[in-house]
């Protein structure tokens, strides 16, 4: 895969979700320029940033590094213009938890 596909994944998540850069800023605690630079590939993902995207976008850690292309999108819409770090803190969670059921299912089977 190329070296960028994290970068382009990220932004098309961002954009799927109708997130904006600033919202996904405070999400993150990290400074809106940092969002920048991490979609245009100026700077690297650390493992805690991936983790909270991963479970913003309810999308493996492979999948937003380009390693694997399965991406099976959780049926959650984001449809607020208004919504703050609180509201994707909350999404994030709820969207661990599927992706953990789903992964348990998995492997057992289902």
């Amino acid at each position: 895969m190329e070296a960028n596909t994290k970068n382009i994944r990220l932004k098309q998540l961002r954009k799927e979700s109708k997130i904006t850069q600033e919202q996904l800023a405070k999400y993150l605690d990290v400074d809106q320029t940092m969002i920048t630079k991490l979609e245009n590939g100026t700077r690297s993902l650390n493992v805690t940033l991936i983790e909270k995207i991963c479970n913003l976008f309810g999308c493996s850690d492979a999948y937003l590094m380009g390693e694997d292309d399965a991406y099976i999108p959780l049926n959650f819409a984001f449809r607020s213009n208004g919504i703050q770090a609180e509201d994707l803190e909350s999404i994030a969670v709820v969207n661990k938890i599927v992706m953990n059921i789903r992964y348990m299912n998995e492997m057992m089977g289902d």
